[in-house]
């Protein structure tokens, strides 16, 4: 549980590691507050053309540098499709129709690793927009955890 809160966002009191359901969990001493460490909802992009995945690579921290699916975070009270085009509208300058759902995974991000939960779905034709430095399609190779196109810089 590293990087996690020490402190009780309802009450400002200290959390204490606790075990609950077989779970390790953090629980405020004074209000009795629990934090379970959901995942934190995200989307991306699945763009194929010709056998070849569009990847982009990031253009800011965290993991600067290196290649991902064109997503992100939804913003409150947004669906996931809705944060595809979304984030294809900011990342590559791409508008699309329609985005569909084709699977979620489970997945850490940043520094700290917090958990994410990242709903996949299929999209349309991309070009670069400023939070990525490049963007390339790359053959396919679904169920790979790591895909770097070219020398992965």
């Amino acid at each position: 549980m590293s990087g996690a809160p020490k402190f009780c966002v309802e009450c400002g009191g200290r959390l204490a590691v606790v075990r609950e359901e077989g779970r390790t969990r953090r629980r405020c001493r004074r209000c009795g507050w629990t934090l379970y460490g959901n995942p934190v909802p995200a989307a991306v992009a699945l763009i194929t053309r010709g056998g070849r995945l569009l990847l982009t690579r990031r253009a800011r921290p965290p993991y600067a540098g290196t290649w991902d699916l064109p997503g992100g975070f939804l913003e409150a009270g947004e669906r996931p499709e809705a944060c595809v085009r979304r984030e294809l509208r900011e990342e590559l300058a791409m508008g699309i129709r329609q985005a569909r759902l084709v699977d979620f995974a489970l997945d850490r991000y940043g520094p700290k690793g917090f958990p994410v939960l990242t709903m996949v779905s299929t999209a349309g034709n991309p070009v670069p927009g400023d939070r990525v430095s490049r963007a390339a399609a790359v053959r396919a190779a679904l169920g790979q955890r790591q895909v770097t196109p070219g020398s992965g810089r």
